[in-house]
């Protein structure tokens, strides 16, 4: 591939406001050729009801890239078996929406694309037609036969990776062992070191209160984080921790870490969130190409309105691109 990259943006839930946003991100400009896997009656109906003009162009896989135009959409058809009201789950489009990522992951694996970026899918609807769906993470992770990636969330100079991700509170302890701790914290660190940043500087929050307090709050930070942060260490990962995570995330420690790691998904998300939603990208570590993802989700309950906003998207759009560039985003 030549300068360039070359981005693959998935459409998402057919029902929900994915096929909307790729119709909006059709009319900001961007440092790359952006190619949308989607289908093209959907967006040319929804272009046409936001008064918007997008012109939908059939991607040439052996033609070089070029930048697209605003206005104009690269694409390649996504088949759906039956026609979409947005706002409105149809469980016979699952399938389609299950190949459709198949075939991102493909165009990934076999290296046409610089990367993905997906639009929300709807877990649950996709459940019903695949039980094993559990998430894009897991879902390009068992494609590309890795055994261990990691859900990273990143905002402005803020960037928590997450040792467990879609599970009940409940399992959280079970799940966090000193085997789990080591692969994560080795992906994060080989991802880092990939993007340039020779030595990232890991923070790990406490599973307790307080990180435990001495114990008196939990026996799993002193027994388990602890034992593993102090083992990578001699392996010359720059890992601290356990920290109580009440008081981690401060501006100074921002400065301070490149990247914290949260022990479960409402530890660390909240944060990220709070301080840049809307402008925050999903970035899989781990995974032999680059994949981002929006913060949100379907927003089936809203898509029916056409007041989705498209910025998320395009933050996670520009994060994919500045990676392919070989550039660590701020």
């Amino acid at each position: 591939m030549g300068c360039i990259p070359r981005i693959l943006v998935t459409m998402g839930e057919p029902a929900g406001i994915g096929p909307e946003l790729l119709v909006k991100i059709a009319q900001i400009d961007f440092d790359a050729q952006i190619i949308v896997l989607a289908n093209e009656t959907l967006l040319d109906v929804l272009a046409k009801e936001l008064q918007l003009n997008v012109l939908m162009l059939p991607v040439d896989w052996n033609a070089p890239a070029k930048k697209n135009l605003r206005g104009q959409l690269f694409f390649e058809q996504v088949e759906l078996v039956e026609e979409v009201q947005t706002g409105k789950l149809d469980p016979l489009n699952s399938p389609a929406v299950l190949k459709m990522l198949l075939r991102a992951g493909e165009l990934a694996l076999t290296k046409q694309v610089d990367a993905i970026v997906t639009a929300p899918v709807h877990k649950a609807i996709l459940n019903q037609s695949e039980p094993s769906f559990m998430g894009h993470t897991e879902f390009f992770a068992e494609q590309a036969k890795i055994g261990k990636v990691v859900m990273l969330l990143a905002t402005h100079q803020l960037r928590i990776a997450l040792a467990t991700t879609h599970i009940p509170l409940s399992e959280v302890s079970q799940k966090i062992d000193s085997s789990l701790l080591s692969q994560v914290l080795t992906v994060i660190h080989r991802s880092f070191v990939s993007l340039g940043l020779n030595t990232p500087r890991i923070a790990v929050c406490g599973i307790n209160p307080h990180a435990g307090e001495d114990g008196l709050l939990g026996a799993e930070d002193q027994n388990i984080v602890e034992p593993t942060i102090k083992d990578l260490q001699t392996k010359e990962l720059m890992v601290q921790g356990p920290f109580p995570a009440d008081s981690l995330f401060t501006k100074k420690n921002r400065a301070e870490f490149d990247v914290f790691l949260a022990m479960y998904h409402d530890q660390g998300l909240p944060v990220v969130k709070a301080i840049g939603f809307g402008e925050c990208a999903n970035i899989t570590l781990g995974l032999p190409y680059i994949r981002t993802s929006v913060d949100h989700g379907t927003a089936v309950d809203i898509a029916a309105e056409k007041i989705a906003s498209p910025s998320s998207l395009e933050y996670a759009i520009n994060y994919a691109i500045q990676l392919a560039q070989g550039k660590l985003p701020e």
